[in-house]
């Protein structure tokens, strides 16, 4: 199939290309995942191949612009009985073909720009919770004080009302948890540190990494990922291929992003410290022996953890891995400055108001209060009247989060990192550290 050129075609190939050339270093030196699944490996004439061929497949049998999740796409192309891949062969309804489409082709077509990636949804990965404070812009308006019964004209008496007064803490956050079974433990963590809860069966899709980017670029705030996951050579692996990931969606789409991955549990260390139980590698694993020589243990599960027993450990390691970023002292500062708006912002209008000036609100709110009558759900905003029009009132100024990060924290890859550091940092990990 002829290849074609996309937005987007060639950016992430591009930048490991120029840091090769910048560190004399081959493309295997900083390829972070492996070749036929790292984003930036992915620009190849294979890969442009079958990311085209499953765009028209998509294109055809669903039109151009539905959203199908990949199962749903597979038995697509099976039902249709003589589709051949990009190879000659038929496409068939096999493991092989499910896995050639969803982790081959698929991967190409979406990172290559032949599909975006809203495109194709994932079922096997629950939906986040999201619990991330939205930015409320600093306002001021004047209130008549109406709740649900209308009081007459003469009864009104400005009031000073001011939203913006909300403490928003320096980071956003995201929990990803590789079990289900963690929800008990962690949704109220969550809660109270207003972090977004993946907790998905399994590794987490792209198609959530994405989510997880495209919510941080739009939240503008830099983005902090705690990971919790098995102590095997896959669960090491999840954090790396996170922190990967959100590299080459800041490259590819969202340029302002910045990220920290925070590998919180569950360590080597931690399996030795707590004596947590272990059980054989499948024989599968071709990691194992690697894995064994580094690290002189089998494998152990995040479960371990969850026992009543060690449940306050996991509590506790959770809640220390957000302590770096957190400035415990943003929501009293934030109330006693709305306390001493509110108490200037009086003053002010006591200072300004007069009997004349007085009576022009009051005839603009009885005009109000006739037209409104009968949408008493409505009456607080109608009869709200901009401050601008009567009083100067003081400026909000919210107070901002303050955070020293600590230079020791346990990030996997740093806000302070360029491209190749964060590669290199990766790449370590994955190597157990050797």
């Amino acid at each position: 199939m002829k290849k074609t050129t996309t937005k987007g075609v060639n950016v992430l190939r591009k930048i490991l290309e120029n840091a090769c050339t910048k560190q004399k270093a081959s493309l295997s030196d900083l390829t972070v995942l492996s070749a036929a699944v790292d984003p930036y490996r992915l620009d190849t004439d294979a890969g442009h191949r079958d990311g085209a061929w499953l765009a028209a497949q998509l294109n055809t049998l669903c039109g151009p612009t539905a959203r199908i999740h990949w199962r749903g796409l597979h038995y697509a192309i099976v039902q249709e009985t003589k589709i051949r891949k990009p190879n000659g062969e038929i496409y068939r309804n096999t493991e092989a073909d499910w896995i050639w489409l969803s982790e081959g082709a698929g991967k190409a077509a979406r990172w290559l720009g032949y599909i975006p990636f809203e495109r194709i949804f994932d079922q096997r990965n629950a939906e986040p919770v999201i619990h991330r404070k939205a930015k409320v812009p600093p306002a001021a308006r004047l209130s008549i004080g109406l709740d649900v019964e209308i009081p007459d004209a003469e009864d009104i008496e400005p009031l000073p009302i001011a939203k913006g007064f909300v403490g928003r803490q320096a980071f956003q956050f995201a929990i990803f948890g590789e079990k289900s079974s963690l929800a008990d433990i962690v949704t109220p963590i969550a809660q109270h540190f207003e972090a977004d809860l993946y907790l998905p069966q399994g590794e987490i899709s792209d198609t959530q990494v994405y989510q997880i980017a495209k919510d941080a670029n739009t939240d503008g705030r830099p983005l902090v990922v705690f990971t919790l996951s098995d102590c095997d050579p896959a669960g090491h692996q999840m954090p790396i291929s996170i922190a990967r990931k959100l590299q080459a969606f800041k490259d590819q789409f969202f340029h302002g992003l910045e990220f920290e991955v925070v590998p919180v549990a569950l360590t080597v260390e931690q399996v030795k410290a707590e004596n947590l139980p272990s059980a054989p590698m499948k024989e599968t694993e071709k990691r194992a022996d690697r894995w064994r020589d580094a690290f002189e243990i089998e494998q152990t599960e995040i479960d371990a953890l969850t026992t009543p027993a060690r449940r306050p450990v996991l509590e506790r390691l959770i809640r220390q891995a957000f302590k770096p970023y957190i400035d415990s002292t943003l929501d009293r500062r934030v109330a006693n400055a709305k306390t001493e708006w509110d108490a200037a912002a009086e003053e002010a209008i006591a200072e300004q108001i007069d009997a004349e000036h007085l009576d022009q609100i009051r005839e603009e709110a009885s005009a109000k209060l006739e037209e409104l009558r009968e949408s008493i759900e409505r009456i607080n905003e109608q009869l709200a009247l901009a401050a601008g029009d009567h009083f100067e009132l003081p400026e909000i100024e919210v107070p901002e989060p303050e955070v020293d990060l600590d230079p020791d924290r346990q990030a996997l890859v740093s806000f302070e990192h360029d491209w190749v550091r964060a590669s290199r940092a990766l790449i370590k990990h994955k190597a157990y550290g050797k």
